[in-house]
């Protein structure tokens, strides 16, 4: 049977970028598509800005040592001047003239749209047909966002609307004390932020060692930041401009802003995957030790697959599969 395309690539995070420029490079022809930003989470509303954050509130919070390192010390610590547009230009430099010149480079064709499967070779991108020999799934993963009462009330922030404030929250109340949690919770407190984390299990980190968390948990005490273990959340709500929060400890909370940190989750309902013979769960797609679904044709690196939720995973993941 003749094909469109060599392989179709949905999903342009790590993970797909590392797929259709080695194949392209390999003289194969490709399919990608995207139906946000190129670059994926990590390059929009992750990694990359995440970093550039922490950078800026470290550079910030070194002058608050200054006497440690024999300085004299420093009558006013600066103030963040405008650190969001500052992320937004950095990220849109990257993707102009690194992302984006990457692809101009290589001999692929890129879709911009939503992908689903009408049968194992062959996908509808808004409104078009394309066939492929074999398809890559690199969708990724979204904000998990926990169903709490009240919690529709409130314009709440995520990782992927975090980035977009205006300015530096007086306060910000944190759900979840993961990676993103802990992560933010020090940078906005060391731009200037009051920061609680509500977090439901018994540690920070809970998916590292028990000790790893507790070292983290005496960091932020010495830094100001506010740590509730074993928090539940029963209700939340607005009073005035502050966001409050009810916990399952009868306690209360109120922040200027509320951050959403509560993980991850897939949402592969638009893929059309049982069109394809693709079988997926909750905690994602089911793959083999090639990296290939329950579809020989059809394979899933990265993030979507559940099994390491990291950008350098899901690269290496995507280079391994083509391999494969």
């Amino acid at each position: 049977m003749r094909y469109d395309y060599d392989l179709g690539v949905i999903g342009l995070g790590p993970a797909g970028m590392a797929v259709s420029v080695m194949a392209s490079n390999m003289g194969l022809r490709v399919l990608a598509v995207e139906r946000r930003a190129l670059g994926g989470e990590c390059m929009n509303v992750g990694c990359i800005p995440s970093k550039s954050l922490l950078q800026m509130a470290h550079v910030r919070h070194t002058f608050t040592r200054a006497s440690e390192f024999a300085l004299s010390r420093v009558a006013k610590i600066p103030d963040p001047v405008d650190p969001f547009q500052t992320l937004q230009r950095h990220i849109r430099f990257i993707n102009e003239r690194k992302t984006t010149k990457m692809f101009e480079k290589t001999d692929l064709k890129l879709g911009k749209g939503s992908a689903s499967f009408v049968n194992p070779h062959t996908v509808t991108v808004d409104g078009h047909n394309h066939t492929a020999k074999r398809f890559f799934i690199c969708t990724g993963t979204q904000p998990a966002v926990p169903p709490i009462p009240g919690l529709d009330t409130v314009d709440y922030l995520t990782n992927e609307t975090l980035f977009d404030l205006e300015s530096i929250p007086e306060s910000l109340l944190i759900i979840g004390g993961g990676a993103i949690g802990c992560e933010m919770a020090q940078a906005f407190s060391r731009l200037g932020s009051r920061v609680t984390i509500l977090h439901l299990d018994a540690h920070l980190l809970p998916h590292g060692d028990w000790d790893a968390g507790k070292m983290l948990e005496d960091v932020f005490a010495n830094e100001g930041i506010a740590v509730y273990n074993g928090r539940g959340i029963r209700r939340i709500g607005i009073e005035g401009n502050a966001v409050v929060l009810q916990t399952d400890h009868n306690e209360t909370f109120r922040g200027q802003r509320l951050l959403i940190a509560a993980g991850r989750k897939h949402d592969l309902s638009e893929l059309g995957l049982e069109n394809a013979g693709v079988e997926y769960s909750e905690a994602g797609i089911r793959v083999d030790s090639r990296l290939r679904t329950t579809h020989r044709a059809i394979y899933a690196p990265g993030d979507c697959n559940g099994a390491f939720l990291f950008s350098h995973s899901a690269m290496h993941q995507g280079m391994i599969a083509l391999m494969n």
